[in-house]
């Protein structure tokens, strides 16, 4: 803890303050899968270009989100959890993400409505589809990006039992549980990733294997100061050098050892939160702020916005080039629009009548 003990009041006031470029940062970790997908869809064939590489580790910003999800919900609650906070943070969380998750389904109906069976369409609504082993169906039924949000529903009620074990933990052993969590996220979990099938997939549920890198978020979160540490490190050179280290990752042909991407996720995670830079400057103005809120949007609305362009595409366009050149523009702009006016509403609406009961 640093030499000053700020009020809780001000505690988060300066929590919330110091995470505005994390906010940012989300756009792009968003749209790095939105590209991804697309990748996906036009590019069947690999190929070995740079760029190419590039789009096809789009998947790790799925990673990227579960631990910087950890590490959010850690560095907010960690000083400030009671008894009565459980149910506030289970409406807070339904608030945030159900809005949207339920309105991606409406919109998508037309497409799912041939396959529609009773019990994915139950698991999908009560956010579990993705609470199962490997090779599944289900985690992919109705709106294929929606299993990351039943993965972090999981993480949500588990938060009080992970965040108790994680307050345990004595600083002096964090580093070294931080090392076994990034073994773990790296060399047996994430062993799923990218079609990869193995003997954790067969047998441990998506959303533990997930854990590791929820739990790496929170450790990382726990291990920090609360005061800004001395440093004599030149913070743009660092910063920029991780950049580059994380691209290179991405990049080039790595297979596995891609996921050592991890390591950088959680460093520049640590950097954004404490050290001033021309990056966090950047990721702090109020453009990319909005473009950040709007990241989940962006991203959960993906797959249903695809699907009616396509088929306004067939039907009156016919323009072979639609995904690289109007997709992407008309995905985060419909994704702004969606959180200013129907998202953050609806979250203030459920906010204020679960405060009346």
């Amino acid at each position: 803890m640093g030499a000053v003990v700020a009020s809780p009041e001000s505690n988060v006031q300066e929590q919330h303050a110091r995470i505005e470029a994390l906010t940012g940062l989300r756009f792009f970790a968003a749209i790095y899968v939105v590209l991804f997908h697309l990748y996906l869809r036009d590019f069947a064939a690999k190929s070995k270009s740079l760029d190419a590489q590039f789009l096809s580790h789009g998947y790790l910003a799925v990673s990227f989100f579960f631990i910087l999800s950890g590490f959010v919900l850690t560095w907010n609650y960690a000083d400030r959890w009671s008894a009565e906070s459980y149910p506030r943070f289970l409406v807070a969380r339904l608030a945030r993400i159900y809005p949207v998750y339920l309105l991606a389904l409406f919109i998508q109906i037309p497409f799912y409505a041939p396959r529609l069976h009773p019990w994915p369409v139950i698991a999908v609504l009560c956010m579990i589809q993705s609470w199962t082993t490997l090779p599944s169906q289900l985690p992919s039924a109705w709106n294929f990006p929606a299993w990351t949000l039943s993965i972090e529903w999981f993480f949500y009620l588990c938060f009080p039992l992970l965040l108790f074990v994680v307050t345990k933990i004595k600083r002096r052993t964090t580093f070294i549980i931080l090392i076994a969590l990034i073994s773990l996220a790296v060399a047996g979990p994430q062993a799923a990733i990218g079609g990869r099938l193995s003997w954790f997939t067969r047998h441990i549920p998506l959303p533990v294997m997930r854990l590791p890198e929820f739990l790496l978020g929170m450790l990382l979160a726990r291990s920090m100061p609360r005061a800004q540490p001395p440093s004599q490190l030149s913070i743009n050179r660092t910063t920029s050098a991780l950049l580059l280290i994380t691209a290179l990752l991405l990049t080039l042909n790595l297979h596995r050892f891609v996921l050592l991407v991890e390591c950088t996720f959680a460093a520049i995670l640590w950097l954004l939160t404490f050290r001033e830079s021309h990056l966090k400057r950047w990721l702090e103005s109020r453009p990319l702020v909005l473009l950040g809120g709007a990241s989940y949007a962006l991203y959960i609305l993906q797959d249903p916005i695809h699907n009616w362009l396509d088929r306004w595409n067939a039907a009156y366009l016919h323009w072979p080039y639609m995904d690289q050149f109007l997709f992407p523009p008309l995905l985060v702009a419909l994704s702004v629009i969606v959180f200013r006016y129907y998202e953050q509403p609806a979250r203030r609406k459920i906010r204020s009548l679960a405060k009346r009961e």
